[in-house]
């Protein structure tokens, strides 16, 4: 009981809230940012971003009203809301399962407010602790995921760049990578996202592309960089390395085949996985490599000013192709992908 008095005194002071205001669900969710701040932080917590009460968040959203509700992930939901005169996004995770959603948010926190500076990355402004799966609130940056823009076309029809043409998706790769390649390099410890995918990647109302999910992401010490990290596979069907798939160990090169899969969907706009019931099961970068064997890639991308833009998609499937190879060692760095990205431009 003392134990927990100290608790609740110390998470007071840090969270500037009275401590008898404090719930326990505060207190342990409250706990574990804080170990998580000064784990990723080399032994610091400063907290750059605000903390809001459930009843704000309540409000803002009109108690989660389903007709705020932007993109429901499975173990998050999305909603647009208003706080303090302006418009947000509002993350909030499962309270089902709570220990690991609880887990997963308070990863998402600590990187997205390390991340919060960068221009392609959702801008956090601040969080809530009282909901047993925490939630994360964001300035409003559009309401469009990436996934209805390039896949779902019918559901983004009012959205103003929704033809995504072959310039902007080349520029819309280039902004996740530099994105990609901030997480890789620039933080205390490298870290590595482990599920880049088109509903973790939003397109704001000015086109820019913002990326907003690290809840998977894991860090990456120097010495495990070759190695890598052992780690129980997660991700999404059809963006999971395979090399990372059958060995359990993860590095940068996970995010690098991630991206890959992304760049081959914005070339043909197709799923990144079809189940059974759509064809037969497939992995789109499966699909590809059969496909080049087959016949010309002319026959795998989508076309529009095939004149103008044959030279530059030559080298985007040649590209990609080489990113795709079997064997993880041949794989690009983000950096590198980044490069031959801008040379297409």
């Amino acid at each position: 009981m003392k134990f927990m008095g100290l608790r609740r005194r110390i998470s007071a002071l840090i969270f500037k809230r009275k401590a008898e205001q404090l719930s326990s669900t505060f207190i342990k969710n409250g706990s574990m940012l804080l170990e998580e701040f000064m784990d990723s932080c080399n032994g610091r917590y400063n907290i750059p971003i605000r903390n809001f009460s459930a009843k704000q968040i309540l409000r803002a959203t009109n108690n989660f009203d389903q007709h705020h509700l932007i993109l429901d992930d499975g173990h998050f939901k999305i909603y647009k809301g208003s706080l303090e005169e302006r418009l947000i996004l509002a993350k909030k995770f499962d309270d089902h399962y709570s220990s690991d959603y609880r887990s997963k948010a308070i990863r998402d926190i600590v990187i997205t407010s390390q991340m919060r500076s960068h221009k392609n990355v959702a801008r956090l402004f601040g969080y809530c602790l009282e909901f047993e799966g925490p939630a994360l609130v964001y300035e409003y940056s559009g309401n469009v995921p990436l996934q209805k823009l390039l896949i779902n076309k019918d559901k983004a029809s009012g959205h103003e760049d929704s033809s995504l043409g072959w310039k902007s998706r080349l520029r819309i790769a280039n902004e996740i990578a530099n994105a990609v390649a901030y997480l890789h390099t620039a933080l205390s410890r490298h870290v590595v996202n482990r599920d880049l995918n088109l509903n973790n990647i939003m397109i704001d109302q000015h086109g820019v592309t913002r990326l907003f999910d690290f809840s998977l992401s894991i860090s990456i010490s120097p010495e495990e960089e070759e190695s890598g990290v052992a780690d129980p596979v997660v991700g999404t069907l059809g963006y999971v390395d395979p090399e990372y798939f059958q060995s359990g160990f993860v590095t940068e090169k996970s995010d690098a085949y991630n991206f890959g899969v992304i760049l081959l969907q914005l070339l043909t706009r197709k799923k990144a996985f079809l189940p059974k019931g759509e064809q037969d099961e497939r992995h789109l970068a499966h699909e590809r490599a059969e496909q080049a064997d087959a016949y010309n890639f002319k026959s795998v991308l989508e076309f529009e000013t095939a004149q103008t833009i044959l030279r530059a998609e030559q080298k985007s499937f040649d590209f990609v192709s080489d990113l795709h190879s079997q064997n993880s060692k041949e794989w690009t760095a983000i950096e590198e992908q980044k490069i031959t990205i801008l040379s297409i431009l």
